[in-house]
């Protein structure tokens, strides 16, 4: 007998972490003893060069759908640098277009023709959030319209509030038609039952993972890279430039502790790997602060995990519609010392004064709290290594073995079933 066919479906407007999930599940060794994959995304240019960089991109099993949606497009728009009005007047006949259903029916009708050539035993629908990417649903109503296989839905960050009656019925007919979701962290589990009224037990929970890549840089060529000298102390973070990413906070904090003469201008950096709609505003607020010499803004990095095994503390201030980073993981694994926001997944992976630093998520003292522990751990190196060597102790339960092993489990479940 063969491999049941499972088929993977991918959608988001960059490609981020929950899509860097679905690559380590396509080369787990374990799932691709057991399963048979088809993958398939929405094509644009930002995925394929996500899928590019994990090696992925034409693989046989792999492909592109020409769906429609204005995710990307308003992404792009977001990042422009013209004025808020002019950004929402571009905007506004794609968003109506799509308000009449142009969008829905063409999705539609592309994933009715797929599931019909494909049939698969089970399609797993991963989206970044709940409602998140609208042709995660879409591709519910086609398999129920079609050939009614099992689903796992995989919901990789905080569900959203309901905005009206149309998005609490589709909840209803999506919860029934679901077999299973997953969730990294019990709080988004909790989250999808109080708002969106999930079926408790139909959700599982399945860690994240992150595979340690190997480091093609080391310490001494990224800080000559940045120009700084080696016994300089580099504070890290890898995150999409937005304003839920909380890099705000992180500008204001040592700005902070540089203007207190806590810290000294020519000992400390802090370096951004990402990009995003906000970088224009974080530059504006860098040069305002006089801190362009000491804050980089070093664009999306191929190699990101370089700059976190290079740093002596990362930080991870999100301050909302977070989970489970795998950035946050990928730092358990490097043995850093970590400062992150006390909410989410993130409190499941971090026990603060032990493997991590937790922050409360209160915006009124976020950026003094972000400060205090900031300047707590640069004062002492012993505290560092000691959260440091507990933060790698800690990866093991986020290996890629126990995410394979989980999902075997799911799938098997489902097809007994």
């Amino acid at each position: 007998m063969g491999k049941q066919k499972i088929l993977i479906f991918s959608d988001c407007y960059i490609y981020g972490g929950s899509e860097k999930l679905m690559a380590f599940l396509l080369k787990n060794q374990t799932l691709n003893e057991n399963f048979a994959f088809l993958y398939y995304y929405r094509k644009h240019r930002g995925y394929e060069e996500g899928l590019k960089n994990e090696g992925l991109l034409g693989k046989e099993g792999i492909l592109p759908l020409h769906l429609l949606s204005n995710e990307t497009l308003f992404y792009k728009i977001n990042c422009l640098k013209i004025s808020r009005f002019l950004k929402l007047t571009i905007k506004m006949p794609f968003f109506l277009i799509e308000k009449v259903k142009v969008y829905f029916i063409w999705n539609l009708l592309n994933f009715i023709l797929l599931l019909i050539k494909t049939k698969p035993t089970i399609i797993h629908v991963n989206n970044g959030g709940y409602p998140g990417a609208k042709s995660c649903n879409t591709l519910v109503v086609a398999n129920y319209l079609t050939i009614r296989s099992k689903i796992v839905y995989q919901v990789n960050n905080q569900a959203q509030e309901r905005k009206n009656y149309f998005e609490k019925t589709y909840d209803r007919f999506i919860n029934k038609r679901v077999d299973c979701f997953i969730n990294a962290s019990s709080r988004a589990k909790q989250q999808l039952v109080e708002k969106r009224l999930f079926d408790t037990n139909k959700i599982h929970l399945v860690e994240n993972c992150a595979p340690l890549k190997k480091i093609e840089k080391s310490r001494e060529e990224i800080f000559k890279e940045l120009n700084i000298k080696s016994d300089c102390f580099l504070i890290t973070e890898v995150a999409f430039l937005t304003e839920r990413k909380g890099q705000r906070y992180l500008i204001d904090a040592l700005a902070y502790l540089y203007n207190n003469e806590m810290l000294r201008k020519e000992k400390v950096y802090c370096a951004f790997i990402g990009n995003g709609e906000d970088e224009e505003v974080l530059k504006d607020r860098i040069n305002k602060l006089d801190l362009k010499s000491n804050i980089f803004l070093l664009g999306y990095k191929k190699n990101s995990e370089d700059y976190i095994a290079a740093c002596d503390l990362f930080v991870l201030p999100s301050i909302r519609d977070e989970d489970m980073p795998l950035v946050l993981i990928s730092a358990l694994g490097y043995a850093k010392p970590i400062v992150a926001t006390d909410f989410a997944g993130i409190s499941q992976v971090i026990e603060s004064e032990t493997n991590g630093i937790l922050i409360k998520n209160d915006l009124t003292t976020f950026k003094d709290n972000l400060a205090d522990q900031i300047y707590r751990l640069y004062c002492s190196d012993a505290l560092r290594k000691k959260i440091g060597m507990k933060a790698e102790m800690t990866y093991s339960n986020y290996s890629p073995e126990n995410y394979g092993t989980k999902l075997k489990l799911i799938y098997d479940n489902l097809y007994a079933g």
